[in-house]
């Protein structure tokens, strides 16, 4: 018989147990039932892929700024302009994950008419992996790019404080046999993988973040600012995503935006930056495939260096831990499985069984 999990084992829960625990506790904040199913997708869609950094371990926070009315409950994304391929969206304060998903149909729309279509949002929230919003177009043999900006906690390179937020990047892309994927922060690391670190109380690496003194620390708890990736390469990269996302849509840019954890008297005024791109209008569908399957093929038969088993491409660790996640189960931390059964406890809302 498998013991019943507790706060100090954590737990391992199967992805549909996961996904409607987070739909409930959604819910129970205040968050209309088709948003809270669209959030709570989102989120054990990053677990699964082992991207936790933007996975369930957001619930809670979430919740809180739900039961706040700091994120809109109800929310009704809505185009604002809309002109040939190119339009901009108000999130109306919801979840970013409803913008989010609201935007890349409304680019692929366009793309299907126009062979490109771009759509930036407003009035957001945080919204969770980028990855996710480019799978869906990489399916349907589209190509897609989406950004969004974030509240500020990444140094500007050579800075002493915070300046940018760790401005995401992601593009998915059609294979002959599926989808590509790339998802990265321009932040050495994603902020979320600091913050759990700190909740679990583990070290991080040298490297990733600093503290007020603008000395490197290892202590997750005495992290001030994330460090741009690769120097000013990345503080770059930040900026671009911040002119896509932010200044592009009008929405919040750098302390205009709302911090979500520790700002309660704002909402957040995220943006978003949502391409899609129909190959079929250049190099067409069928070659683009061919092309890219090549492509992957001759980086993967790249022969490793010492230290290395083999070489990967972007997204190839991420499908392994799917396959993985989707057999034996999604494994909460200790502090999540904690914070959120003391959450179902508050909101009366019944947490899964037994673990795995």
């Amino acid at each position: 018989m498998t013991p019943e999990p507790t706060a100090r084992q954590g737990a391992t829960l199967a992805a549909a147990a996961l996904e409607a625990w987070s739909v409930a506790l959604l819910a129970a904040s205040g968050l209309e039932d088709d948003a809270a199913v669209i959030v709570a997708h989102s989120l054990v869609e990053a677990s699964l892929r082992g991207v936790d950094s933007h996975g369930v371990a957001r619930v809670p926070v979430y919740t809180e700024r739900l039961r706040a009315k700091l994120t809109n409950g109800a929310p009704r994304p809505r185009v604002l302009r809309r002109q040939g391929a190119l339009a901009l969206v108000d999130g109306d304060q919801g979840p970013g994950q409803v913008a989010g998903v609201f935007a890349t149909s409304l680019s692929m729309e366009l793309a299907h008419r126009h062979g490109i279509g771009a759509v930036a949002v407003r009035r957001s929230s945080h919204y969770g992996s980028a990855g996710y919003y480019v799978m869906r177009p990489a399916r349907q043999g589209l190509v897609a790019i989406s950004t969004t900006n974030a509240e500020p906690l990444v140094v500007p390179f050579g800075g002493l404080r915070q300046g940018l937020g760790t401005n995401p990047i992601a593009l998915g892309a059609p294979t002959g046999a599926g989808v590509f994927v790339v998802d990265m922060a321009t932040s050495q690391v994603a902020a979320n993988r600091v913050f759990n670190a700190r909740d679990e109380g583990r070290p991080i690496p040298e490297g990733w973040a600093v503290d007020e003194a603008g000395q490197a620390t290892t202590d997750a708890a005495q992290a001030y600012a994330m460090l741009p990736l690769g120097g000013y390469k990345g503080y770059g990269l930040a900026l671009l995503v911040e002119i896509l996302s932010g200044v592009l849509a009008g929405a919040g840019v750098s302390h205009g935006i709302g911090r979500m954890y520790d700002e309660w008297d704002r909402p957040q005024d995220v943006g978003h930056f949502h391409l899609a791109l129909d190959p079929e209008r250049t190099v067409g569908r069928e070659r683009f495939g061919q092309l890219l399957d090549g492509l992957l093929a001759e980086l993967k038969a790249t022969p490793p260096a010492p230290g290395h088993d083999e070489v990967l491409v972007p997204g190839e660790p991420e499908e392994r831990t799917r396959r993985e996640r989707e057999r034996s189960g999604i494994p909460l931390e200790p502090a999540l499985w904690a914070s959120m059964t003391a959450l179902s406890a508050e909101l009366g809302v019944a947490a899964p069984g037994p673990a795995l």
